[in-house]
């Protein structure tokens, strides 16, 4: 029920140049210059996390995993990942980077794939698939704070709440931000140069019309919130060396009360949260 938890989304910082690299910040975060390949790796290349993830409402969700990831295939800029043996990836960030195809520039990182809603989600009316194109991960010209890519999108559909019809209007946004560039920090116990740090968020609201006793009435089910938001690092000629996530839901107080009403119970939590945590412990980018 909650395997699709894992995923999302979202999302990678790579870049492609054959040039030494050159530490040169300004005060607002920018580089001046294209740095080396942030996203690295020939035929034989591989990374493998030690994933942890943790949730205090829901038992299945706290475990402990490793994830090896590898380039499945690859076309001039462009590259697909793999994840262990053909199979799903366990952190969020690698199950969102290997659900399409990655591009990269000497400046930038876009993804192109899809993003999969957690099934519960699916239950409240968040059915249909979430596409993306261009979805910046990484611009190495972007002001620390600045927005890289936002992706809005509206649609309405009828969903069964324990054989009750409901129609309800989903609105999502999907966005990147650049937090900042680092000419050296510490991640995973390790020391890095040239770190490009970004945010994924996927925010998500849903309204229900119910009618009660012949009284239409339209209630917020999911208020306006962010249902995941990432925090990714990229090391220059390494690639992902970290990314955290928190991804979870709060339904709204009108719903429950209603549903409580008509004596109708759900089979998931009314709030969840979930922590998931992917740290680089080994590579090779030949």
């Amino acid at each position: 029920m909650y395997k699709h938890f894992f995923l999302f989304v979202t999302i990678v910082n790579l870049l492609g140049c054959d040039e030494a690299y050159e530490s040169d910040l300004s005060e607002t975060g920018n580089t001046t210059t294209p740095i080396s390949d942030f996203f690295p790796g020939g035929s034989n290349a591989y990374w493998l996390y030690d994933v942890a993830s943790s949730s205090s409402q829901v038992s299945e969700m706290n475990f402990t995993a490793i994830d090896s990831i590898y380039i499945a295939s690859a076309t001039g800029a462009s590259f697909s990942l793999g994840a262990n043996d053909n199979g799903i990836a366990r952190g969020n960030m690698n199950m969102l980077l290997t659900n399409g195809t990655i591009s990269k520039t000497n400046t930038m990182l876009t993804f192109d794939g899809t993003i999969d809603v957690p099934e519960n989600l699916a239950d409240l009316g968040f059915t249909q698939e979430l596409s993306i194109e261009d979805m910046m991960l990484l611009n190495l010209n972007a002001l620390n704070g600045e927005e890289m890519f936002l992706s809005e999108s509206d649609f309405s559909e009828t969903i069964d709440i324990q054989g009750v019809s409901v129609p309800v209007d989903v609105s999502s946004k999907i966005s990147t931000n650049k937090i900042n560039f680092h000419d050296n920090i510490t991640l995973n116990g390790t020391d890095y140069n040239a770190i490009f740090e970004g945010e994924f968020t996927l925010n998500i609201a849903i309204t229900g019309t119910f009618t009660v006793a012949g009284s239409v009435q339209t209630i917020p089910i999911l208020q306006a919130q962010d249902v995941m938001k990432t925090s990714y690092y990229f090391a220059d000629n390494i690639g992902l060396v970290r990314a955290e996530t928190v991804q979870g839901f709060s339904l709204s107080s009108q719903l429950t009360t209603l549903l409580s009403l008509l004596n109708i119970t759900l089979d998931f939590p009314a709030s969840l949260s979930i922590d998931n945590v992917e740290e680089l412990s080994d590579f090779s980018v030949e």
